[in-house]
């Protein structure tokens, strides 16, 4: 039997017992594998979201209050379980870095699977929400795990940070990379190691020498000072990537009021919306400021023909995919040409068009 969180219980015995008018209270836990500081979509959970839903209730006129628990750097939740601590009721909603679940969200995947396609962050959000309006199947990966997708998550493109020069495709040759997911498969055809490694091990381990170098979003450098480990930051061009989900256990969900169920949908899509423009600015400008911030650090930027010798080198890592989903019973080659062709129609010039070759 699934559990539910104890949270939602405690709060609906105390309104079993509540008189008729008077306020009604409830508590929600919000986790997170990650540090605040690490992700600004994070750092809109608690800085947007959570305020955003109070102040919708609030002017909804609704006799709610909720008391908010928010447990993040691992405190609660680890990084690659926060899925199934949300779907065990551990939390009531949780930020579900999507990445870590290729087996268990494979449509989710989309982005990842199809790099060098655009660094715009808003048309990758923009195609990813339409996906989840008009393709069923992108609920039901969540249902099986008795979890809502309340909202997500698009981050700026993942560059490429190394303990040495890397100015041309060839440079990769022989270096241990880490990443994470599905972006390790960016390393297959390369001549490079793939690294299955998180975020929150980059630092230490491209500092130590284990690893030469990772593949991580600039967003992270402000928070994470990653320039002072992988001083050597390459903008590859991999492309912005639809990276998380906030989440919300289903009991937990079903057994709040429906005015609240819709403003946890709205607000949720409001942070989905202010994550995404605040998202490419700070790309922007950590990206920019490498040099200023770290001494010693410097940045460049991978010309049009290597980013061609890179993604001709990999397979087709799409199309694979898209035989994988689609031996599950799942859309993936809809999915994939509907992306692509949302990319194209957006104004997208994708290094290579992973649904023709």
């Amino acid at each position: 039997m699934r559990k539910v969180g104890l949270a939602f219980v405690a709060a609906a015995i105390a309104a079993l017992g509540t008189p008729a008018g008077a306020q009604q209270t409830i508590t929600l836990t919000v986790a997170a594998g990650q540090p605040l500081r690490a992700m600004n979509p994070l750092n809109l959970v608690s800085e947007f979201f959570i305020p955003e839903v109070n102040k919708r209730v609030e002017a909804a006129g609704l006799d709610i209050k909720i008391e908010w628990k928010e447990a993040y750097a691992g405190s609660l939740l680890k990084p690659t379980f926060v899925l199934q601590g949300v779907s065990d009721g551990i939390a009531d909603i949780g930020f579900e870095p999507t990445i870590f679940h290729p087996d268990k969200l494979p449509l989710e995947q989309i982005s990842f699977i199809t790099p060098f396609t655009t660094t715009d962050v808003a048309l990758v959000q923009n195609a990813i929400d339409k996906l989840h309006a008009t393709i069923p199947e992108f609920a039901a990966q969540y249902d099986k795990f008795g979890v809502i997708r309340l909202g997500g998550a698009s981050f700026d493109s993942y560059e490429l940070f190394t303990t040495a020069p890397v100015q041309k495709f060839d440079d990769i040759t022989g270096k241990k990379i880490a990443t994470a997911g599905a972006a390790l498969q960016w390393i297959r055809g390369t001549g490079a190691a793939p690294v299955e490694s998180n975020m929150t091990l980059y630092y230490n381990d491209a500092k130590t020498g284990v690893t030469d170098g990772f593949i991580i979003f600039p967003s992270a450098i402000p928070g994470m000072k990653y320039p002072e480990a992988a001083p050597y930051v390459t903008k590859v061009g991999f492309g912005a990537q639809y990276a998380a989900a906030l989440i919300i256990n289903k009991s937990v969900y079903e057994g709040l009021p429906p005015e609240l169920q819709a403003i946890l949908r709205e607000a949720a899509q409001a942070w989905t919306a202010i994550a995404s423009t605040k998202q490419q600015d700070i790309y922007d400008s950590a990206y920019g400021s490498v040099a200023q911030n770290f001494p010693g650090a410097t940045t460049f930027e991978l010309p049009r023909e290597e980013q061609v010798k890179w993604a001709n080198a990999m397979p087709n890592i799409a199309k694979e995919w898209a035989e994988r989903v689609d031996a599950q019973n799942l859309p993936g080659s809809k999915v994939l040409s509907i992306y692509m062709d949302e990319m194209r129609a957006a104004g997208a010039d994708p290094v290579r068009n992973w649904d023709q070759n």
